[in-house]
């Protein structure tokens, strides 16, 4: 029974890891130039922009990650806390 089950098993996932049908890629190739003239460019405007977006995300991750690593080396201030016991000698 455990063998049937275990060929049921393989049987049945074989069928993930089968290839997948190629596509017929289309072989028409358009040498017009002026429908190339329509196509979209992003002008500067929107670049600036996306560039802006992608400086300030990566600012605001490098920050993130930056700051508590700084601060960690950044010594802690001076009062606060309940004051400490002064350290004694063998002799009082």
């Amino acid at each position: 029974m455990k063998v049937a089950a275990l060929l049921a098993t393989l049987l049945g996932s074989a069928a993930a890891f089968a290839p997948a049908p190629m596509a017929t890629p289309n072989r028409a190739v358009s040498l017009n130039m002026a429908e190339a003239a329509d196509e979209l460019y992003i002008d500067q405007d929107r670049r600036n922009l996306m560039n802006l977006i992608l400086v300030g995300s990566a600012a605001v991750t490098i920050g993130g990650l930056a700051v508590p690593y700084i601060a960690f080396f950044v010594p802690p201030g001076a009062g606060g806390g309940g004051g400490g016991i002064p350290a004694k000698n063998a002799l009082g």
